[in-house]
């Protein structure tokens, strides 16, 4: 079965160039305990997609700011449930923010800042990442801060 979903997403960098990263929640439905953009979620049938970016920041992370559009991709990619495919529209943001962050227990774990260099060697290592994320690693769109 194949699931169609139009998602945003959202990169956080800080003074330093680094990218705060999310570490999505251990009860979360799908990918639990994986880390994934700063911020993201569902864009809503009729929703302006800029508008939900900057809606997802602030129901994640506790802030509100303007974001950038970056680029669009399609990807496709077993969903959690593994009978399921998914196929989604990924719209990529980014915005600059310091912090703190106020991150939505219910959602996220944990919220925190890298060195890029850091990422690449966290995702050599094995650490989980929601495939978006690994998908636009590989592509170099996270790169482009």
């Amino acid at each position: 079965m194949t699931e169609y979903k139009k998602s945003s997403a959202v990169m956080v960098f800080n003074d330093k160039g680094e990218l705060a990263l999310q570490l999505r929640s251990a009860k979360d439905d799908s990918f639990p305990s994986h880390w994934d953009f700063s911020a993201g979620g569902g864009i809503d049938s009729g929703e302006d997609e800029k508008l939900a970016a900057e809606r997802e920041i602030k129901e994640e992370l506790g802030f509100n700011a303007s974001v950038e559009f970056i680029v669009k991709e399609h990807f496709t990619y077993p969903a959690w449930v593994p009978s399921i495919t998914r196929e989604v529209d990924l719209l990529i943001y980014k915005t600059h923010h310091n912090g703190p962050f106020n991150p939505d227990p219910i959602e996220v774990d944990k919220v925190q800042f890298f060195k890029l260099d850091t990422i690449k060697e966290m995702i050599q290592s094995g650490q989980k990442f929601h495939p978006e994320f690994i998908y636009s690693w590989n592509k170099g769109i996270v790169s482009l801060k």
